[in-house]
């Protein structure tokens, strides 16, 4: 019950010190979290480099009553940033999460996808749109100068139900993988990239989520394939879901510093986006966190992660035991 409008709130403070406590350490945060700069754009003659980056670009909201910071207006009025932002990455490929739009009961195609490919000429998209008009909402961008397509797919972290939600997945993003396999045309080298966003709550499903990503990811390996697992894990980097993929032989390419900062620049605690990768690869430099909101105006509440690889050569094939006759 609403308190009585005429009578004054009593005095209250510990609640006020600690309120005022609060907005110091994140206002430390803020001036204290600065970012990595941009790393150089991998050299040209260096033709195993590769420069990868993931980005969660908040979903649109068309809800009968949507969160007015979503709505397809207000994209309109941040698609500019978006674009610049993106763009200024020079990233070979780019692991985009929750490039969708939904409302109470189903999850809807995005034209942002369209228009950011007519925007940036030289790029083509994998693992957007499959059978039965499923769209996941976890398009993987690359430049079709540095890769060729070989094979994409998705596979939901639990069972769907016919709105293309999980049961779990009351956060309202599709709960799935989305992957592609290209070839990298400069050196023939095979790679298959993962792009998850796992559950923001559910930390169990994190865990079965992880297990999933993992056991395809070893398959790909299995095969040869460089791996790379990027995306919005919705975990801290010394979290027990970041730690079932470094006992499976993944590396964290990083990065450490604050990559969600809630609509608003705030830095209250450390990366929850990450990228990952297997013996495949190896890091040309740290990662760096793009926290740039292009004329003051902020594309999504997460910042891009970039990050400079050189892909090694693949492992030789287990000599053949059969007998020559």
């Amino acid at each position: 019950m609403p308190p009585c409008p005429s009578r004054r709130a009593r005095p209250r403070p510990a609640i006020d010190r600690a309120v005022r406590a609060l907005w110091a350490v994140a206002l430390v945060a803020l001036a204290g979290c600065t970012a990595r700069p941009v790393p150089d754009a991998p050299r040209t003659d260096a033709p195993l480099a590769v420069r990868m980056a993931t980005y969660n670009v908040h979903f649109v909201d068309l809800r009968d009553t949507p969160n007015p910071n979503w709505t397809p207006a207000r994209w309109r009025e941040r698609r500019g940033a978006l674009l610049q932002l993106v763009r200024g990455l020079d990233a070979d490929l780019v692991a985009l999460q929750e490039l969708e739009g939904h409302d109470d009961r189903r999850n809807h195609p995005d034209l942002r996808l369209d228009w950011l490919l007519q925007a940036m000429p030289g790029y083509r998209v994998a693992a957007a749109e499959f059978a039965r008009g499923m769209t996941p909402g976890q398009p993987i961008l690359y430049r079709d100068a540095v890769f060729a397509p070989l094979d994409e797919g998705f596979a939901f972290y639990d069972d769907p139900d016919a709105s293309f939600r999980s049961l779990r997945a009351f956060a309202g993003y599709p709960d799935v993988v989305t992957w592609a396999r290209l070839r990298h045309r400069p050196s023939g080298r095979r790679l298959t990239v993962f792009n998850v966003h796992l559950h923001f709550l559910d930390a169990d499903q994190r865990l079965r989520s992880a297990r999933q990503v993992i056991a395809l990811a070893q398959a790909a390996r299995a095969r040869g394939d460089a791996v790379f697992v990027l995306g919005d894990f919705n975990a801290r980097r010394n979290s027990r879901t970041l730690s079932l993929f470094r006992e499976a032989g993944y590396l964290l390419a990083g990065p450490r510093g604050a990559t969600y900062h809630f609509n608003a620049g705030l830095h209250l605690f450390g990366a929850i986006d990450h990228m990952l990768h297997d013996s495949g690869s190896v890091p040309l430099g740290p990662s760096a966190i793009v926290r740039r909101g292009p004329g003051g105006v902020w594309p999504s509440d997460h910042y891009p992660v970039i990050t400079d690889f050189r892909l090694t050569a693949p492992a030789p094939a287990a000599p053949s035991h059969r007998a020559d006759h």
